[in-house]
């Protein structure tokens, strides 16, 4: 496997979506690849953040209201 594989697959990896064929051989190059640690540190960084965001449940009446609106939606930049 080489480093642009390895990257690309960082995503599915942590969302146990490879085969165990696939997961050792990214896990094999993970340990040998510098360049690709950091990338890994990074996206797992990344990935804990994500996880302390909170969500919050849009009421289902108010996405169908959004849906049904003849009025144009205004984006508000800089926000």
């Amino acid at each position: 496997m080489n480093c642009k594989e390895a990257r690309s697959l960082l995503s599915e990896f942590y969302d146990q979506e490879l085969n165990q064929e696939t997961s050792k051989a990214l896990e094999k190059h993970l340990a040998g690849c510098s360049e690709c640690q950091k990338e890994d540190d990074n996206f797992n960084k990344i990935l804990k953040v994500l996880n302390k965001l909170k969500t919050y449940d849009i009421p289902r009446d108010y996405l169908e209201g959004m849906k049904n609106s003849k009025q144009p939606r205004t984006y508000v930049r800089g926000i």
